[in-house]
């Protein structure tokens, strides 16, 4: 039942209880003063005063009901209020921690995704500085053998006297093998 259909109710009742009112004040009114006009000396005084005090018992009794009912849908509207208050409230509250729990997962997922992102090219970047260092050695150790074997061809076709004699023009020493005379002389070009 809705505040509206209770309100409505509640008018209904307190004028049929008022019809009722209105009716018993009525007929005890005729009841007094038709009697009392037919025969004035017959009349209970009493009896007039017990339906007097009857009516305004009926009255009161007819208000105290009209007040119940008024205070009970009153009630009754401010608790569907409040209910569809929390409903409303928890409904928001839910949305909210739908919300947060959202974003805050898509903030998770990008601070990975960059995360493994910046890994992946830091990862890159050592593969390559790695890659060209190594390159950079093989290149140097090539040029060193190279240069190496550019000059070993040149002490190549010497005798083991000529070898000593250029150790001996640069102060190096003179003794050893043919391979160890040619070596001294090949560092020594190095230099």
């Amino acid at each position: 039942m809705t505040t509206q259909d209770q309100y409505t109710n509640t008018i209904r009742q307190s004028q049929e209880a008022w019809t009722d009112v209105v009716e018993s004040l009525t007929e005890n009114l005729q009841n007094v003063f038709g009697q009392s006009a037919k025969s004035f000396g017959t009349t209970d005084p009493s009896a007039a005063i017990d339906q007097v005090f009857d009516f305004w018992k009926q009255t009161i009794e007819a208000q105290r009901q009209i007040a119940k009912q008024l205070v009970n849908a009153a009630v009754s509207t401010s608790e569907t209020v409040r209910s569809q208050a929390e409903s409303v409230g928890t409904a928001i509250r839910e949305q909210v921690e739908s919300a947060s729990t959202a974003v805050r997962e898509q903030a998770e997922a990008a601070n990975t995704a960059v995360r493994e992102q910046a890994k992946s090219f830091g990862q890159a970047a050592r593969e390559q500085a790695e890659a060209a260092e190594r390159a950079a050695r093989e290149q140097a150790q090539a040029q060193e053998q190279a240069a190496r074997d550019e000059a070993a061809k040149k002490y190549e076709s010497l005798s083991k006297d000529a070898l000593q004699e250029e150790l001996g023009r640069r102060d190096l020493p003179k003794t050893g093998n043919v391979n160890e005379l040619r070596e001294r002389l090949i560092e020594d070009d190095q230099k």
